[in-house]
Order: C-alpha cells, then structure tokens, then sequence
C-alpha cells in the first residue's frame, strides 16, 4: 500500500478481527517479527540503493522513512476476516503447517506400514493401526481442503492494497512504515513459511515503494509526491514487487526462506502485485532497463501503465543498441 494519508479504517488491537485471530496466534510473533525486520532493514536499504541507483539523500536533505512493527489489520484484511468470523476456521488456517506434518508423518507411516505390522517389536498399542492412520490422514487431508477453499483465497487474491504493511505519505509529514504482524504471523501460517520470511519481503516491498518515491538520483531529483500518488497502481506496486524479487534473489545464499516467502505469497496475490511478472520476459538487462525506466519516467509525474510499458519497451531498445551502457541520450 501507498496511501497519502491513513485513511482507511485500520482494525486495531481492540478490534472484532483482531480479537478473533490474535488468540490463534504463537505468543512470540510480534517479537520474532520486530527483530527479524530490525536485523533486515540496514541490508534492504543497501540491496534497494544499490539496485535502483536511488537515495534517500541529496546532501542537504535526508528521509529515514523509520518503519514500526504494529498490531491490528489494514481495512481491507480485517474486513475480509469479518466477513469469515468463525475463529475455527482462522484456528485451522493458523494450524496448517501442523495439519500438513500429520498428512505427510501419516503417509511416511502407511508407505511401510505392512512391514512394520511384521515387526516383533512394534508396541501393542500400535498393532492393527493402519486403519487408525489412513483415518487421520484422511481427515488431515479433508481439512486442509477446507481450509484452502476456493472462496477464501479468491477474496484474498481480490485485495488491491498492501495489507502486510503500509508506507504513508501524507502532506506536510516525513513519510513511514508500518508492518503488521498479526497478518503476517496469519499468512505465514497459511503458506507455511517462516514468518520472520514473510516480514523481511513485507519490509522490502515498502522500502520499494519509499525508495522509488523519494530516492534521489544523481541530480537530486525525486518523484514528484503528487505524481507518485495519481500514478496507476501497475506501475507502483510492480516496481515495488520488482525490487523486491530482485532484493530477495540476492538473499538466497543468506537466508534463501525469503525468496521462498516472497514466490509463496504471489500465490495469494493478484492484479497490480503481478504486473511486474510481465515486464520484459527472459530479458538479461531487465534490471538495467527497469532502473533507466524508472528515472526518466518519474521525471513526468504521473506515470500511466501503457505509458510505462511503453517506456519500457523503448529503453530496453535503446540498451540493446548502446550495450547496455546508458550513453546516447539514454538518461
């Protein structure tokens, strides 16, 4: 999300959507997600930099964009989760890592079953249990089919704005971060990643969208914020989601559960968070042309996606021509 203002309705701590998932989940995950983005920020401010050529300084001038882990839901997760308010259902969804270890334990069991059956020393409390074992895994398995129904991860697709984090802008104030645990610590769960993962590429993603924004170039120039605000959210949220590809990629030797994290969430995601899945396929200079795009585009305020797949294409030409050097008037 890149709201100018807080002006949606956040379902707080003290919220019916909070007060249904925050039981469900593990007592530590506000902890465990403040130190994970804490030991994460200095290096994705680095990977950003690095990769867009931006920074969040002009020599006289310097935005820190802080970020601060919160508790509660953006409008749009919590209203989804109240329109789902069973907590059984939100139980099983926090559970399915659990669920999926007793399918998979259940099956391992069965595959040898028959000679384990043989063994003279296998407990006489387990003798004739293969049934018992098909049983639970069979459960397990229906479970897992109901929880992952087609309905609930369709409105989940459906959200057109960040609700993992937010980076705020609004006039007249610094801009920030915020990260929300308790849907991370949720989706997490729901995908079966760590959630200190699903934090750092949340963490990325916003510091895309603060970097892309107010990161200044060699000559000092930002994207105009009002610019920024009308532009179409296929540009915003794709160069966010491309830095952060790019960003987690690079993390795979360190810490390869964030890569992993940021392609399991692309399953739940949809419309503008996958625009930049088709931005210049198989390309070697894609990131180069990205990043020459992305500067001379911004230059025009408002950035429309035809016009920014226009661009695209027009620079990615350019470098080809020039081998990728950026001379010839290419910025």
């Amino acid at each position: 999300m890149n709201n100018s203002s807080k002006s949606e309705m956040m379902h707080d701590a003290n919220s019916p959507a909070s007060k249904i998932v925050k039981p469900l989940i593990p007592p530590d995950a506000q902890e465990r997600i403040k130190r994970a983005v804490k030991q994460a920020n200095a290096s994705l401010r680095e990977q950003i930099r690095v990769e867009t050529g931006l920074r969040l300084s002009d020599g006289a001038e310097r935005f820190a964009i802080p970020f601060r882990v919160c508790e509660g839901f953006t409008g749009p997760f919590g209203d989804l989760i109240m329109r789902y308010p069973d907590r059984q259902l939100w139980w099983l969804i926090c559970g399915l890592r659990q669920i999926g270890g007793i399918v998979e334990g259940a099956e391992w069991l069965l595959e040898h079953w028959p000679d384990l059956e043989k063994w003279d020393r296998l407990p006489p409390a387990a003798r004739g249990g293969g049934d018992a074992i098909a049983r639970a895994r069979d459960v397990a398995l229906e479970l897992q089919k109901f929880v992952a129904n087609p309905p609930l991860i369709g409105e989940i697709k459906k959200i057109t704005a960040d609700y993992l984090g937010c980076y705020f802008y609004p006039p007249g104030r610094p801009p920030w971060i915020e990260i929300y645990w308790m849907p991370i610590a949720l989706i997490a769960a729901m995908l079966n990643i760590r959630m200190e993962d699903l934090a750092v590429v949340t963490l990325a993603h916003e510091l895309g969208h603060g970097y892309t924004h107010l990161g200044r170039d060699i000559d000092g120039a930002s994207w105009e914020t009002g610019g920024f605000s009308k532009s179409d959210a296929d540009v915003k949220e794709g160069l966010a989601q491309f830095y952060t590809e790019v960003v987690t990629q690079k993390l795979v030797g360190r810490q390869p559960g964030v890569h992993e994290a940021y392609e399991k969430f692309l399953t739940l995601q949809g419309g503008p968070y996958l625009a930049h899945k088709e931005w210049l396929k198989e390309q070697p200079q894609r990131s180069e042309t990205v990043r020459f795009t992305l500067l001379s585009s911004r230059t025009n305020g408002i950035v429309k996606q035809a016009d920014w797949l226009a661009a695209l294409d027009e620079t990615n030409k350019k470098l080809r021509r020039t081998g990728g050097s950026g001379q010839n008037g290419l910025i």
